[in-house]
């Protein structure tokens, strides 16, 4: 395990909040091999569970969020959940373009939910570190035992359990902030989860 914690390089994060930005990023991951997705909900159970924000990254080091059910004051524009979901879809549903998550599973889930079958999930983080053996396998226990890196803790911006508030009521900047590091994270840990697939010969098992 890491003997010192280091911060995430500074990312190139980005609030998707009007249709010519959507169109813009969804232009964009046409053309990349495979993109980190992130869907940042109201709900841990998936099936319960309302999308407030989508988070994509198409590199390391650049990640955009798309607001969708933020409540409460002065928040900026958001954009229409039936409108992002449709416009998102062939996108999602392409089996020509790989999708990297942490936790695929519960996305797939969520995205289903308002009719969108995400296909060709080509890597899942939390499932390449249970084949490695992990033993914690959420985001921010890997981020910290394989790249070192601490990361901010939900409950830390939404408040203790006893007075949680949903991540809706978040600031948009605030879970832009949140969604994109995750995002950003999940990167480098695809590269460093599948360095250790192909070295201890379980890359086949897991592809």
């Amino acid at each position: 395990s890491p003997s010192s914690t280091k911060d995430l390089p500074e990312g190139i994060y980005q609030i998707v909040n009007t249709e010519e930005s959507l169109d813009k990023i969804i232009s964009q991951l046409w053309t990349v091999e495979s993109f980190i997705i992130e869907v940042e909900s109201t709900d841990e159970q998936a099936m319960a569970a309302e999308p407030v924000g989508i988070a994509v990254s198409p590199a390391s080091g650049r990640a955009f969020y798309i607001p969708l059910a933020h409540r409460g004051l002065n928040q900026p524009e958001q954009l229409p959940l039936g409108q992002v979901i449709a416009k998102l879809k062939p996108l999602l549903e392409s089996s020509n373009i790989g999708k990297i998550a942490h936790n695929g599973k519960y996305s797939m889930t969520v995205l289903a939910n308002h009719g969108i079958e995400l296909e060709n999930l080509s890597f899942d983080t939390m499932i390449a570190a249970y084949l490695l053996g992990e033993k914690n396998l959420g985001l921010k226990a890997l981020a910290f035992n394989k790249l070192g890196i601490e990361m901010t803790p939900i409950i830390e911006l939404t408040g203790t359990r006893k007075k949680q508030s949903s991540i809706a009521m978040l600031e948009i900047r605030q879970a832009s902030d949140y969604a994109c590091t995750n995002a950003d994270v999940t990167w480098r840990l695809r590269d460093s989860l599948e360095e250790e697939l192909n070295k201890q010969g379980l890359w086949r098992l897991f592809s």
